[in-house]
């Protein structure tokens, strides 16, 4: 049975429940909640920055926030954050296509039950009725994982890396740790970086202070890079079509706004003779670090520049008494080589 009474109310703005929220929030903290468990994605200021972001303009007529509040108790235990499509009715977690750990929010991991898990499994499925289900990014470990199962029966798995870095007492230790291969790839990228005269910076930006034109140049670099994961060839038309998604990106996107907007966010970006090598953009929370974008401009190849760029970033991390650095979701080799530990995600997907 359920160690209390679980009810249920339904909010589609996110100020209506910002003190149950924010108090949720601080007894995470307090817990020592498993970073895995409550992310930055869980916080009431990134969920926040969502709602403002989705709904503003034009935004609202296509997608709509809702927020299931759960009280155990008449205490508030958790809110789960969805994103539902108006044309197609497609109801996911929210994350503005950032990628990372994604959850609902829930400090008290350890008072799930069987019951309990059915109890919001059903009101789930009775509240998005007809609606397809999209719950994705959600670690296996995490409770919600058995809510997510109990909908739609068997899990996609999908793997996540991320760095403990708490656990080197140095940088020095840390690349001691890292395997023989990339640890030659490092000393070589070094190497050709000295006898080819190549100089090499790493540029953290916050809260904006970017010159202008210097996110739009990074994104069409992101996007030429994305262009290569898919195999796609890139020519005339196709540098029309990255210079109008950059231009975008720079003015309306989700990850360049909250760069500009959230204390949260980062930009880092490895440049090698003052050019873009390089960059990630990170969110910290508490002593953590979640970096959903990381791309290279390829014609800097020959020195390793994303590997390098984390390198160089972590020398930083692990002076500031950084945890953890999660390099999100996806299989890609460097964030294994990196040492990367893996923290499997989940995924539903059910018409209900």
């Amino acid at each position: 049975m359920p160690k209390g009474l679980l009810s249920f109310s339904s909010h589609n703005d996110i100020n209506e429940i910002k003190t149950e929220w924010t108090e949720l929030d601080r007894k995470a903290e307090e817990n020592g909640v498993r970073y895995v468990e409550y992310t930055y994605y869980q916080t009431y200021e990134w969920n926040e920055f969502l709602f403002r972001h989705t709904t503003r303009g034009f935004g609202k007529f296509a997608s709509a926030m809702h927020y299931l509040l759960v009280r155990l108790d008449g205490r508030p235990f958790a809110i789960i954050p969805t994103l539902v499509t108006r044309l197609s009715k497609k109801v996911r977690i929210p994350s503005c296509r950032v990628a990372g750990v994604l959850n609902i929010c829930c400090p008290y991991t350890g008072e799930w039950d069987g019951e309990m898990t059915a109890a919001i499994a059903g009101y789930i499925e009775t509240a998005h009725k007809g609606m397809k289900i999209s719950f994705a990014d959600v670690p296996m470990a995490a409770p919600f994982a058995g809510v997510m199962k109990r909908i739609g029966g068997e899990l996609k798995e999908r793997t996540s890396y991320h760095v403990p870095l708490d656990g080197f007492e140095s940088h020095e230790d840390y690349v001691a740790s890292l395997n023989k291969n990339i640890y030659k790839n490092i000393r070589k990228a070094y190497n050709h970086l000295k006898t080819d005269s190549k100089r090499m910076e790493l540029k953290v930006y916050r809260r904006g202070g970017m010159p202008d034109g210097y996110m739009r140049s990074l994104w069409k670099l992101y996007l030429r890079r994305k262009m290569a994961w898919r195999h796609r060839k890139t020519g005339a038309m196709s540098e029309i079509g990255i210079s109008l998604k950059a231009m975008y990106e720079t003015s309306s996107g989700c990850a360049n706004r909250s760069l500009k907007t959230l204390d949260a966010a980062e930009l880092y970006v490895l440049h090698i003779d003052d050019q873009p090598a390089a960059f990630m953009i990170v969110y910290r929370h508490r002593n953590h670090l979640l970096m959903p974008k990381l791309a290279i401009d390829t014609s800097f190849s020959r020195y390793s520049p994303g590997i390098l760029l984390i390198l160089e970033a972590s020398k930083r991390w692990i002076d500031e008494g950084v945890a953890d650095f999660d390099m999100c979701r996806g299989d890609e080799r460097y964030k294994k080589e990196m040492g990367g530990q893996n923290e499997p995600l989940c995924r539903i997907d059910k018409r209900l």
